[in-house]
């Protein structure tokens, strides 16, 4: 574990890592500055299977960088202005009479005052946003003493306190609890080990050949075995890339055993299948996949079998995915799809995706479908389809495409029965220069 933050809060956290040694490895590292975070994070990144951060402005500057490493923060939560509430009357002897906070928001310092039966004193809170940094939040302590309107700052950075106290400023540093830090430490070290169990569990993907029996009968056996021994020698390549091991089961069939960790990486998080493109280019039929994960071999490859049936009901040449929890995912696109899962920065993503209130999931899988369709106008139940979800989610997402200018409405499609079904154009390159103008 990296414990990342100021000197004397690395070295708080480090003594109470250390409680728990026969898990844990704790190493800290100090920063004068925490828009350093993003620098020492991928320059360090490989050496750690998790980071903690002091609280909450490094670990926000650490989401700005692209990784599956499990983050964390100390929390300064309503019990960690105890002690600076402490230290300010029984310590120094000072009256409660006008403070300024930051980070904390006003019901967290009311309810402080409120659960140790304190008088409520003139308060002003300036809680963390997205941009603060210390320097901001020092003036804006700063200016309240200027004017006259506070006597005493509490705030929760190192650099801020040393600003203020340099400015002379009477103010007092909350710090994180040692019980905050072991509960955050719990909750990190159980985190990670669910992750590495995860990703150690069972991947059995089942491949086969659609409408097998129909290509024997129509085409000679030469045929057929050269199409089978083209389909196996991508599939030799794929289970290497993997790490896996490849069975052939006969009559256009295959099973590719791996591990989930080594699956989701190869896969970008069952966004895309890498071997699908080769598969469509120099296979001469259509091939569908099933991915299947389990805690037991045995529910594993009854997932791969019940992914593989959902993907061939659906049509040919799809691919789709059931976890262990049962959920159906897909279909999976195509890596020739890598200009955006993989050119574009994942922070850059996750900022589209948060301007659009959607997952960044979606907003892969969705431009995956895009892509697969090879086709800029899809209905609402079209997109379900290959999204998993609810017609109604459908046109959720088609309605905020649009209102962000990312799709038009183009007209509608008679059916044989029923109304006539909404059509949007969406604006493909619109769409990736967007995402890349968030990077």
């Amino acid at each position: 574990m990296a414990i990342v933050g100021p000197a004397d809060s690395v070295s708080l956290a480090y003594a109470v890592a250390l409680e728990r040694s026969d898990i844990l490895s704790p190493q800290g590292i100090v920063y004068q500055d925490a828009a350093q975070v993003p620098e020492i994070m991928r320059a360090r990144c490989p050496e750690f299977d998790m980071w903690l951060f002091s609280g909450i402005v490094p670990y926000h500057y650490a989401l700005s960088v692209a990784t599956h490493k499990p983050l964390f923060y100390l929390p300064h939560t309503g019990s960690s202005l105890y002690r600076a509430l402490f230290e300010i009357t029984y310590i120094k002897n000072l009256k409660l009479h006008r403070i300024s906070f930051d980070t904390f928001s006003q019901v967290e310092v009311e309810e402080t005052f409120k659960d140790i039966n304190l008088p409520l004193p003139t308060i002003y809170v300036k809680p963390f946003s997205d941009v603060a940094s210390a320097k901001e939040f020092a003036n804006h302590h700063y200016e309240l003493w200027q004017a006259g309107k506070i006597d005493i700052a509490i705030t929760c950075f190192l650099a801020t306190y040393e600003k203020l106290k340099e400015l002379g400023v009477p103010a007092f540093r909350v710090w994180t609890t040692r019980s905050n830090i072991r509960t955050t430490l719990d909750v990190a070290i159980n985190s990670c080990l669910a992750q590495r169990f995860k990703g150690s569990q069972l991947a059995i993907q089942q491949i086969a050949i659609d409408e097998y029996d129909n290509i024997v009968r129509a085409s000679s056996s030469y045929n057929v075995k050269r199409m089978e021994m083209c389909l196996y020698k991508i599939l030799v390549d794929y289970a290497e890339m993997l790490k896996g091991s490849l069975v052939s089961r006969g009559d256009g069939q295959y099973t590719l055993y791996s591990t989930r960790g080594i699956l989701e990486d190869s896969t970008h998080e069952l966004t895309v299948i890498p071997i699908l493109e080769e598969i469509s280019c120099q296979v001469k039929g259509a091939v569908s996949g099933g991915i299947g994960f389990g805690v037991t071999a045995y529910d594993a490859e009854q997932n791969a079998f019940h992914a593989l049936g959902i993907a061939q009901q659906k049509g040919k040449g799809l691919w789709m995915a059931v976890n262990d929890e049962r959920e159906v995912i897909g279909p999976l696109s195509s890596a020739v799809y890598l200009k955006y899962s993989v050119q574009a920065d994942a922070a850059a993503c996750k900022q589209m995706a948060d301007q659009l209130n959607l997952s960044v999931t979606t907003v892969n899988r969705l431009l995956a479908v895009i892509d697969k369709l090879d086709k800029d106008t899809i209905g609402a139940e079209e997109l379900a389809v290959y999204l998993s979800i609810t017609s109604r989610s459908a046109r959720r997402i088609l309605t905020i495409l649009v209102e962000n200018g990312l799709a038009e409405f183009a007209g509608e499609e008679m059916l044989a029965k029923g109304r006539p079904r909404k059509l949007y154009k969406i604006n493909l390159q619109l769409l990736l220069e967007h995402l890349h103008h968030e990077d």
